[in-house]
């Protein structure tokens, strides 16, 4: 038996109520403190005293932020010929759910009095704080009383929502006294409680719209004007303030009840306050909420016109905010941002041309799209798309998903996938080409690497040349031994150090096999897009970007690209200018010549990528003037079996992005010839044999044309070369019997690395 028991546990008791006690002191010596300078003038000193950090807060900067919030902030597509204003695209919040109250009167006073009554029943005696309040709430929080009644006055409350994150400690408490005792100086009662009642956060509506302020709330719970709402409907709405999420009634029956609970408290507080009278009471807690609360039906709800531009927008202007203010990207802080972008009365301007983001999302609802059946459920093929002009990194239109109604993932900008070999010119062949290690015809031995295991590197379909192929046919055919071979020579972490300039940092884990696409994590479809541009642009990288300029609510600049990003020279002119002869060659007739049949009139260069058994699915390829990159697949890494669709779709999404901009992507121009160019490095010269007569294309052991009898694999077409084995496609390309290359097919570091196509 253990000795003492009553003695250990009275002890722990003591020890509890001692730091109870603590903390409560703490908050009564510290309000004193404030309410005591704040009486002649809260200042420097208070503010040294308990938050070194606190900068003083002048009314002006008041005035800003409590005004810019309020007002909903628009996104905007680029203007057409930089002369005409830009058009809007749409609201970030909906208007409808963003109305505010100027004045009080707009209110029915159920709800003031309500507010009054549960949330500050001295707030017209206060001067911004309630120090006995104060004391009350913090000994009911820290001694886990049942009924907590908050000590925050409204005022308080303001600032917390406003100025400062929902964090819980000393130190925000004491800057949330502080400023509420500063706004109290200069403003009236009335523009307090009206700034309040806009900024309060309710969740999410009957219309599956976030709710921000009282006219919100009043329409997405009850479909009403906020001066219509009833007793009980007014009491529920002034309950919700302290925990939205658990008192919304959207969110199943547990939470009517907590919230109906909640309403009767803010009842009884109005009966005590003398709001309303006995018989009101009683006939108020009688109300069933739950038969008076919106449906989804009541509302016309359609999917805004651009629901992917505006998420996108929305993305890109919370980590421009929180890049600027150097923020921790948290889940708390993201909330915060997000919140400030949508209500923060910014003009975002973007470089998103209407035009052309419409005629590609039109060309895809009317493509074909794969699926397959899962669980007695179709699901399709989703499709990620950006093109980017080559010369600003600027992102012209994009293809987030071949439906928002299916799924709302941006398969665009926030979708990471390996690249599978669509990777080899940015991490092999274009630092291979700058540093001088090889030209576009140096011969490399096609044939089994060895690992560091004692495994083998190999060709997707273990078919090798076992002899020399040029530097270009190996990018032709996507062969996979002459890059691990290369990769080797550039040094794994050199090589990495050219994606890290292009803003794509590998995987700490990526090692070798990263040269065929095995990567951990992979890219998104903008950044692989964005890096080809820079090919494209004579080895000149613009950081790809939807946002142009934002501005506050009072017109002032707080963001311009061209000012934060400097352009960045990563390959030379003459490496990428032989790097795209050479990915010319992929489209002429290589592994996406299927694209080069339907473009004719075009010079397009470019590089298909396929992962372990058709899982990712890419081809990304540019114009002298544009780079358009298209991954295909299913989000839940179902294998993909038609291979071609992305292929198809890239033809068909330039060919609507140059049919409307003709002005833009133009038919026949070329790409710039820097010159200095040259030729007949040796790579493995020990081993050379001599050159053949055989160019770019033709297959130096068979030359042009296919062996008799030897069927072209699925998508191409019979003018495919072979491997100089037996009639087999060629050996940087899939065969359905390729073993995959990890778990599920995705961690590409057998088998060469999982490029297991183009």
């Amino acid at each position: 038996m253990e000795k003492y028991p009553y003695n250990k546990q009275k002890a722990k008791g003591k020890k509890k109520a001692l730091k109870i006690i603590g903390k409560v002191l703490y908050i009564s010596l510290a309000t004193i403190s404030i309410v005591t300078v704040g009486s002649v003038g809260v200042g420097a000193g208070v503010v040294s005293a308990l938050t070194k950090d606190e900068k003083i807060r002048t009314k002006s900067y008041f005035d800003k932020e409590l005004s810019g919030w309020s007002q909903t902030s628009y996104a905007y597509f680029r203007s057409e010929d930089g002369n005409q204003p830009p058009k809007p695209i749409g609201a970030l919040i909906s208007p409808d759910d963003r109305k505010l109250v100027k004045k009080l009167n707009e209110v029915t006073p159920y709800l003031t009095d309500a507010f009054l009554a549960v949330e500050d029943h001295e707030f017209y005696q206060h001067k911004g704080i309630v120090p006995s309040s104060l004391i009350r709430a913090t000994w009911q929080q820290v001694s886990g009383s049942e009924v907590t009644t908050g000590g925050s006055t409204i005022t308080q409350q303001l600032v917390k929502n406003e100025l400062f994150t929902q964090e819980k400690s000393l130190e925000r408490k004491a800057l949330e006294i502080i400023n509420a005792l500063r706004i109290e100086k200069y403003y009236n009662k009335e523009k307090i409680f009206v700034a309040y009642m806009n900024s309060v956060y309710f969740g999410k509506g009957a219309h599956g719209k976030h709710m921000y302020g009282v006219v919100a709330a009043a329409r997405g719970i009850f479909n009403k004007d906020v001066k219509e709402l009833s007793l009980p409907q007014a009491a529920y709405i002034a309950g919700m303030v302290q925990r939205p999420n658990a008192y919304n009634p959207f969110r199943g029956d547990d939470n009517i009840r907590l919230g109906t609970k909640r309403m009767k408290l803010v009842l009884a507080k109005m009966l005590e306050n003398k709001k309303i009278s006995k018989a009101d009471y009683d006939q108020a807690i009688k109300f069933d909420i739950k038969n008076s609360l919106a449906k989804p039906t009541d509302f016309v709800n359609p999917l805004e016109k651009y629901p992917y531009i505006i998420t996108a927008t929305e993305n890109e202007a919370v980590d421009i905010l929180m890049e600027q203010d150097k923020a921790e990207k948290n889940a708390a802080n993201i909330k915060e941002y997000r919140d400030r972008i949508k209500k923060g009365g910014y003009k975002i301007y973007t470089t998103i041309d209407e035009q052309l983001y419409n005629a590609l999302n039109d060309s895809i609802k009317n493509m074909n799209v794969p699926g397959k059946w899962k669980n007695g459920k179709k699901v399709k093929e989703q499709i990620g798309a950006t093109l980017i002009d080559n010369k600003t990194g600027s992102v012209l239109a994009f293809v987030s998903g071949t439906d928002f109604k299916d799924t709302q993932l941006d398969h665009a900008f926030e979708v990471e996938r390996q690249p599978g070999s669509a990777i080899k010119p940015l991490l092999v062949y274009g630092p291979a080409l700058n540093d001088g290690i090889i030209s576009p015809d140096s011969m490399i031995w096609d044939e089994p690497v060895p690992k560091g295991d004692g495994t083998m590197y190999k060709n997707a379909n273990g078919k090798y040349k076992n002899g020399p192929v040029t530097a270009t046919y190996a990018l032709q055919w996507s062969l996979n031994t002459p890059a691990i071979k290369l990769i080797k020579k550039l040094g794994v972490q050199h090589a990495f150090d050219y994606l890290r300039k292009m803003d794509m940092p590998p995987h700490k884990w990526d090692g070798e096999a990263s040269a065929l696409g095995g990567m951990r994590k992979g890219y998104t479809v903008a950044q692989m897009t964005a890096a080809f541009a820079m090919i494209a642009n004579s080895g000149v990288y613009n950081k790809p970007h939807l946002i142009e300029r934002i501005e506050d609510s009072s017109g002032n600049v707080i963001y311009d690209f061209n000012k934060q990003f400097k352009e960045k020279q990563i390959f030379s002119p003459q490496a990428t200018y032989q790097l795209t002869q050479m990915m010319r060659e992929v489209v002429r007739n290589g592994t996406a010549k299927v694209i080069g049949g339907q473009l004719g009139g075009y010079n397009i260069a470019g590089k298909t990528g396929t992962t372990s058994n058709y899982v990712d699915l890419w081809f990304v390829g540019f114009s002298p003037e544009v780079s358009l990159g298209v991954w295909s697949g299913y989000d839940q890494h179902y294998k993909n079996a038609h291979e071609t669709f992305t292929k198809q779709a890239w033809a068909r999404l330039f060919k609507a992005a140059a049919q409307t901009k003709p002005d833009l992507i133009k038919p026949g121009s070329n790409f710039n010839n820097p010159g200095g160019l040259t030729s007949g490095k040796c790579f493995e010269c020990g081993r050379a044999v001599p050159k053949t007569d055989a160019e770019p294309g033709k297959d130096p052991a068979q030359g042009e044309g296919q062996p008799q009898g030897q069927q072209p694999p699925a998508g191409e077409t019979p003018e495919q070369p072979n491997t100089g084995q037996t009639p087999q496609q060629p050996a940087g390309d899939q065969t359905p019997q390729q073993p995959t290359g990890g778990e599920n097919g995705h961690n590409n570091t057998q088998n060469g690395g999982g490029e297991t196509s183009q």
